[in-house]
């Protein structure tokens, strides 16, 4: 039974001092009234798809926030905002923080144009997002850092069995079920992505090759 006013948030771990920063963050964000905050740690993954498949089936949260352990929630209304999103916009699937309109053909997000992530003129303790004013960009895909959905739909573990694309696969694949992914306009910075470590790449182009012959090929 899924528990409507619950958000998880799902995080795999192998570092205790990103993770304990992580949570703090997580812990300072305002609550509205009547939700509860669920907080797991995934350890030992076998893949980030593997270990966001086994967080999804171990929450009954309607509301669940895929993120990295190394990624700082700066937005103290972020449930409220993500919420809010999403019960207005039942065919919203994914929200992300930075994303993709149009994918490259290579299928690298990083060398195409991107949206999202934007620092503001607004102090963040005087900000508060406004889905009309405001607004978002549709996209056809959005980074992992941070990914919060309100269904749940299996992540491509059988295809994406290590640490690359299983972010843009998902985004595929939410798409695939008539569904819309969505990057909301930030007039501040919402988030710290602390990912300044030289990322381990020896198996991207695999997972790129895996990533553009399921879903791209026919583009």
């Amino acid at each position: 039974m899924v528990n409507e006013n619950k958000v998880c948030f799902l995080i795999c771990v192998n570092d205790n001092l990103f993770f304990e920063e992580c949570v703090r963050y997580i812990q300072w964000l305002e609550v509205p009234d009547g939700v509860e905050v669920e907080i797991l740690e995934i350890r030992e993954a076998a893949s980030m798809a593997s270990g966001y498949n086994e967080g999804m089936n171990s929450s009954d949260a309607k509301y669940k926030i895929y993120m990295h352990q190394d990624v700082f929630i700066v937005n103290r209304y972020f449930i409220y905002d993500i919420i809010s999103i999403f019960k207005v916009n039942k065919d919203i699937g994914v929200i992300g923080l930075v994303g993709s309109p149009k994918l490259p053909l290579n299928g690298i997000m990083w060398q195409g144009d991107r949206v999202g992530d934007f620092p503001g003129q607004i102090p963040c303790e005087e900000y508060r997002y406004d889905k009309i004013r405001d607004g978002w960009w549709e996209v056809e895909a959005v980074d992992g850092l941070l990914m919060a959905t309100q269904y749940d739909i299996p992540w491509r573990e059988d295809l994406f069995d290590g640490w690359d694309f299983y972010d843009l696969s998902y985004s595929f694949e939410i798409r695939r079920k008539g569904l819309r992914v969505i990057v909301p306009v930030q007039k501040h910075t919402w988030f710290i992505h602390d990912d300044k470590e030289v990322l381990a790449l020896w198996n991207h182009n695999k997972y790129r090759k895996i990533f553009l012959d399921e879903y791209m090929k026919n583009s």
